[in-house]
């Protein structure tokens, strides 16, 4: 088994990324372009690129139909020269509702007290 070099783990990083599709195949030959064009040296940048891409209308439309093989993204190097917007942290509706209770300010206890007597309560 041989030794897996930097260049390897940095072409995982990209797999992983890749989308699955019908389309993504051909590893080998996918790891022997990666090398022959240096792509370790920008490796962030392409995976930024893809997970960006994962994001867009283009390749989510008709189920992914339009994602590219591998193959020819790293042929054409589709990062090159790409402008990858900043993307926005995801955030659960749950954790927006903790963040904004965490803003609220509790009810003064002179309108407790009255909301109460109006409901027919006695504190």
């Amino acid at each position: 088994m041989k030794a897996q070099t930097m260049n390897d783990l940095g072409f995982e990083r990209f797999w992983a990324a890749w989308p699955k599709s019908t389309r993504k195949g051909a590893k080998s030959a996918c790891l022997q372009k990666w090398a022959k064009l240096y792509c370790e040296t920008c490796c962030d940048q392409i995976i930024k690129h893809v997970e960006w891409m994962k994001t867009t209308d283009q390749w989510r439309k008709m189920d992914g139909a339009f994602i590219p093989a591998p193959l020819v993204y790293l042929n054409q190097q589709r990062w090159d020269g790409a402008e990858i917007p900043e993307t926005k942290k995801q955030v659960s509706t749950l954790e927006i509702i903790a963040q904004e209770r965490a803003k609220a300010v509790p009810m003064p206890d002179h309108i407790r007290e009255r909301l109460n007597q109006l409901r027919g309560r006695h504190a």
